[in-house]
């Protein structure tokens, strides 16, 4: 009897694993992106609208979570801000200020500036835009085209391991950039993301 429960109990978990993995977008792509007002790490405000009419790339980010650190490591964002050097990139930080992995804006900071990250980070302590956009792993990435609508949702490239080098990879963000810069729609305009999830 104990051991039929425990198997019940290792089905049951894998199926909630299973329905958390699936991806689900708050905001869906051709949708407008939600509006937005959030403060940076000096505690400016900034809001979407700022940037209205250029592309903006939202990527969720958590230096304690090992994917982030692995990409920025790796430089992964930072080469990929500077290459689109026309698109508006934005980190955003949607960890729970109660949460064990939330960093103050300083330390925060001191990991940027360690790695070499120049592009603006947003801290969402309440969670309010994660959720919008249904962000759910660190990194998760949005890209948003100059009339405000929602082109790509997902993940950064094609190996959460990270066991590829980063020229064989698919990067379905730089893809996808290439694509509005030509004027295509990005394709695939959404993919599974991986990571850490979001500490909501």
């Amino acid at each position: 009897m104990i051991q039929r429960k425990t198997v019940l109990t290792a089905v049951a978990s894998m199926a909630l694993i299973a329905l958390a993995a699936a991806p689900a977008f708050a905001v869906a792509v051709g949708e407008k992106a939600p509006a937005f007002e959030l403060t940076d790490l000096d505690g400016n405000a900034r809001s979407l609208a700022d940037y209205a009419g250029k592309t903006v790339v939202l990527e969720w980010i958590n230096p304690n979570c090992p994917f982030s650190n692995r990409h920025a490591e790796e430089g992964t964002m930072v080469e990929l801000a500077k290459e689109h050097g026309e698109v508006v990139w934005l980190g955003i930080n949607s960890t729970n200020p109660e949460h064990r992995d939330f960093l103050s804006r300083e330390e925060h900071a001191a990991w940027a500036a360690k790695h070499g990250i120049e592009y603006e980070i947003l801290y969402d302590e309440s969670g309010s835009v994660g959720h919008a956009y249904d962000a759910k792993t660190t990194p998760h990435m949005s890209v948003i085209d100059g009339e405000g609508e929602v082109v790509y949702n997902g993940a950064i490239d094609n190996d959460p391991p990270g066991r590829l080098s980063q020229s064989d990879r698919d990067n379905y963000v730089d893809a996808g950039l290439g694509a509005l810069e030509g004027s295509h729609s990005p394709d695939p305009a959404s993919t599974k993301p991986y990571g850490c999830s979001v500490k909501y």
